[in-house]
């Protein structure tokens, strides 16, 4: 990050983006994106096959490459998000495709300071990223009050997870960001959910780093013995 991009303040920050700063980066309308270099995985078995082994070799990711992903295949994964069931089809839920660099480094200028003034660890502050230097950051939003007393948070979780799978299935990596959520929440940060067009109503639930992995981990161990069957 550049020193007057260290330095820039809020109103400047948020004016130099002008009207149209946010919704260039949203999904559905921003330019075509170059064409990644990974080859997409062809599986020899079924659906049934390609489905499962999906779901058991995704990984959240982080370190990325620097590829763009092409809009379509956004495109593709958020449709996919959006089909996520959710209480009585509520759909309780607002999402922002974040794809402007500017303001993914303010946020994570924002929370190096906010982990300063915490007294928390920041293990590279010069290089401080939210997303791990992912490309894209995504945000999703859910409705406070929900339906009634409908579990909103979960319905947020349905549709990360599919977000999430559906990425993969696109040679894309992710990985689930929980730790920046209180923050971003702060009423000091007010101006950059307004920035996202975020209704009142509305707070940050999840947040998730999206783009092509420069890593491949292994899978931690799952502990089998907490799935019980009750017969």
């Amino acid at each position: 990050m550049r020193e007057d991009e260290k330095t820039i303040s809020r109103s400047s920050f948020l004016g130099s983006l002008g009207t149209l700063g946010l919704l260039g980066s949203l999904p559905f309308l921003a330019s075509a994106c170059k064409e990644p270099k990974a080859k997409p995985t062809i599986y020899d078995g079924n659906s049934e096959d390609s489905i499962i082994d999906n779901i058991l070799t995704r990984r959240s990711i982080r370190k990325y490459t620097d590829q763009d992903i092409p809009q379509e295949v956004l495109d593709t994964i958020l449709k996919c998000g959006i089909f996520a069931p959710s209480a009585v089809n509520s759909q309780p839920w607002e999402l922002r495709v974040i794809q402007n660099p500017k303001i993914i480094a303010e946020i994570s200028k924002r929370h190096t300071d906010y982990l300063r003034i915490e007294k928390k660890e920041i293990k590279d502050p010069e290089n401080h990223s939210i997303n791990y230097h992912a490309p894209v950051l995504i945000i999703i939003a859910k409705a406070i009050k929900g339906t009634g007393t409908l579990p909103t948070l979960l319905d947020c979780g349905l549709l990360l997870q599919n977000i999430m799978l559906a990425a993969h299935a696109n040679n894309l990596g992710s990985c689930p960001l929980g730790g920046i959520v209180p923050f971003l929440n702060l009423d000091n940060n007010s101006d950059l959910l307004h920035l996202f067009n975020i209704p009142s109503d509305y707070e940050i639930a999840i947040t998730l780093a999206l783009g092509y992995p420069d890593e491949n981990p292994q899978a931690p161990i799952r502990y089998t013995d907490k799935v019980k069957y009750i017969r």
